[in-house]
């Protein structure tokens, strides 16, 4: 039979993908359980339910639980249960399920909701639960609805959660056998991400218990307290962040993601830190290879893990756009890479014996999987151990797009930016690319700005711009990520100078190649890529047309009414009333007046990062100057790609292509706007 022809990627074909997040190996070393997610078509919702594999691949994965979001699997000490968190009443609730088969028992029942579950060594979870007199809106009578909400911290909402209100997070355990729960900690804070000791006494979590803890944002401790209740003790020196602590094995250092950077943190490094259990300074581990790690905030399941032996931690790190597992030992200080290549590897867990890593990945052109791999030994001794190059995938998740859709080739440039600084970028070629061709160019410029490509959150976006026949450029200019804190830390009070720079720099050096047509470049971006693709259309006229997602485009109003104004003014240097001919230098609003270039603005109407007025701002300048702009507000959702529904994924999609199309040059017509154009030889 003749082999089946695959097909390019289109943005409907979202249905097809599959996320995979979250692995646990089981206490025997044998399971690996783990988390999928999917869009729903029917529901317009993203679903997640958890699987069981075996972590050897020799039976295929199994679907554990049946509900609609099931996440969050534990693995009972004795291996013979699974706890997972669910919400199939009318919040999130600790469900335990026994291995062999049966129905999944609901153990909590917890008003406001639980999340992150944690078993102790003899059997009992641990979690976090809002607590405080709170009505829900349905509950309310006409009168309370009309109440007005009274701010007076600087605190107040964040993207992703909302607006805060009288309620407050802390710990609880609960004993699965009786089901009685008991509330660990309490106080007007929050307190997070219980993780217990191994002899199960102690309880370590994250808190800010600073008086000015409601006038900044992502500043925590690491506490401990007795599993039976008492009075927390503070660990660390409140000078930054602390997140998903883990005691060592023998219960003598605990071990967490953050830094003592202060409010300055953003362009700074994240490190893998360790402290003592008993408190004082930690100290970084991750240091020697000047890169942040991954982890925070915390999402998808665990990136660092203690060795069964104490002596080392594996955690995970970006580089150059990778996300790699590294080795830091405890003794010496040497950090070393235990498993690479060209991939994002998310998060992972270790088998208890030490020599299974079970981890979830992604590439730009590789969606999700779930591998196992096994470590050997190093030579002269077994207290080391490194990757022994055999993978197996254990999900199979993705087959079904692989098998019938064809992706697009990645490829690494690097060039120099105008100052000589070197810049590296990865560019997308459609699936049936021809060198010697020029083709349409599309430039997307990633959100932070201080993060990095390949984005594997805008998997279907990226495939769909290939499918169409796009190039797509997808730089790390400075201020990125993965590439040392000097590089992140270099767009610093310069947002708009030489980190536009480095991404022209990038579009003419496809050009020089003979890659890009220049006839037809168009530049995008989400948040700063919205930021960065305002600016470039009021400073340049190279560009057919632009697509500005979610963008900053007035500073002043950014500092004023988005969710995290100490970033700003770490970023743009002082306030607004400080520095007001800074922050009008650095506003994309403050050149508007120069646009020839057609504006696509795409925005949530939920965004409390770069609240949609930061769109409007742009919409009606540009209208009042008669220039060309569209602007398209979808309902609800947060800054945060995960809260947008899938219609509204699709679509943003289809929009940039249809607008790329649609603004191509009028003597090709739209038939032609994506068609390559042969490169004339040299003569």
């Amino acid at each position: 039979m003749p082999r089946a022809t695959k097909r390019r990627i289109h943005p409907e074909d979202l249905y097809l993908l599959r996320t995979v997040s979250d692995p646990q190996i089981s206490p025997d070393g044998g399971q690996v359980a783990y988390a999928v997610s999917w869009a729903d078509r029917e529901g317009d919702e993203t679903r997640i339910t958890v699987y069981v594999a075996p972590v050897d691949g020799r039976a295929p994965a199994r679907r554990f639980t049946q509900g609609n979001k099931d996440h969050s699997p534990r693995w009972s000490p004795d291996g013979r249960h699974l706890a997972f968190v669910s919400d199939r009443g009318e919040k999130n609730q600790l469900f335990v399920a026994p291995l062999d088969g049966g129905e999944p028992r609901q153990i909590t029942r917890a008003r406001h909701g639980i999340s992150n579950p944690a078993w102790s060594p003899n059997g009992k979870l641990a979690y976090m639960a809002r607590t405080g007199d709170y009505k829900e809106s349905k509950d309310r009578s006409p009168i309370e609805k009309s109440a007005p909400r009274v701010i007076r911290d600087l605190r107040y909402k964040l993207d992703g959660i909302g607006f805060f209100d009288e309620r407050r997070t802390h710990i609880f355990t609960v004993d699965i056998e009786s089901g009685e729960e008991k509330q660990i900690t309490d106080g007007d804070w929050y307190d997070d991400q219980p993780a217990w000791s191994p002899d199960g006494k102690m309880i370590a979590f994250v808190s800010d218990r600073e008086r000015q803890r409601h006038q900044r944002q992502w500043r925590s401790d690491l506490w401990v307290v007795p599993a039976t209740g008492g009075r927390a003790r503070k660990l660390t020196r409140s000078r930054g962040a602390k997140v998903s602590p883990a005691f060592s094995p023998d219960g003598r250092q605990i071990a967490f993601v953050g830094h003592e950077h202060g409010d300055v943190g953003s362009a700074k490094n994240i490190h893998l830190m360790v402290v003592s259990a008993q408190g004082g300074a930690p100290r970084s581990v991750s240091a020697p290879i000047d890169r942040s790690v991954a982890g925070w905030p915390p999402a998808g399941g665990r990136t660092f893990e203690w060795t069964p032996e104490g002596d080392a931690l594996l955690f995970i790190a970006g580089d150059r756009g990778t996300l790699a597992v590294y080795r830091a030992g405890l003794a010496n200080g040497s950090v070393s890479k235990v498993l690479d290549g060209e991939r994002q590897i998310e998060s992972f867990a270790l088998s208890p014996d030490g020599r299974s890593l079970a981890f979830a990945a992604v590439w730009l052109t590789e969606p999700w999987e779930l591998y196992a791999t096994s470590l050997r030994d190093a030579e002269g001794g077994n207290k080391q151990r490194s990757y022994n190059g055999r993978e197996t995938n254990l999900s199979h998740d993705n087959d079904e797009l692989r098998r019938n859709l064809d992706t697009g080739k990645l490829s690494r440039i690097t060039y120099n930016a105008p100052d000589g600084l070197e810049i590296e970028a990865f560019v997308l070629y459609p699936p049936d690319y021809q060198r010697g061709h020029r083709y349409p160019l599309a430039v997307n410029v990633h959100g932070g700005p201080h993060s990095f490509h390949p984005g594997s959150r805008a998997w279907i976006e990226f495939q769909s711009l290939a499918g169409a026949g796009y190039v797509s450029l997808l730089p790390n200019p400075r201020g990125s990520t993965t590439y040392g804190e000097a590089f992140s830390e270099a767009v610093v009070r310069d947002w708009g100078g030489r980190d536009f720079e480095d991404i022209m720099a990038g579009v003419d050096e496809l050009v020089r190649q003979g890659v890009a047509d220049a006839e037809r470049l168009y530049i995008g971006g989400y948040s700063y890529g919205g930021f960065m693709s305002t600016w470039a259309v009021g400073h340049t006229d190279r560009f057919r047309a632009t697509v500005v997602g979610a963008p900053v485009s007035n500073q002043v109003s950014m500092f004023g009414t988005g969710d995290i104004p100490l970033f700003d003014i770490h970023e743009i240097g002082g306030t607004p009333l400080d520095e007001p001919d800074e922050y009008r230098r650095r506003s994309p609003v403050a050149y508007l007046a120069n646009v020839k270039t057609p504006v696509l603005l795409l925005h949530h109407e939920g965004d409390l990062r770069c609240p949609v007025g930061q769109s409007e701002e742009i919409f009606q300048a540009l209208k009042v100057l008669g220039k060309e702009v569209e602007f398209v507000r979808y309902p609800g959702g947060f800054h945060t790609y995960n809260t947008h529904a899938p219609s509204q994924t699709i679509d943003h999609a289809r929009r940039i292509i249809a607008w790329y199309d649609g603004h191509a040059p009028k003597a090709r017509g739209p038939a032609a706007a994506r068609e390559p154009v042969k490169v004339p030889a040299k003569r």
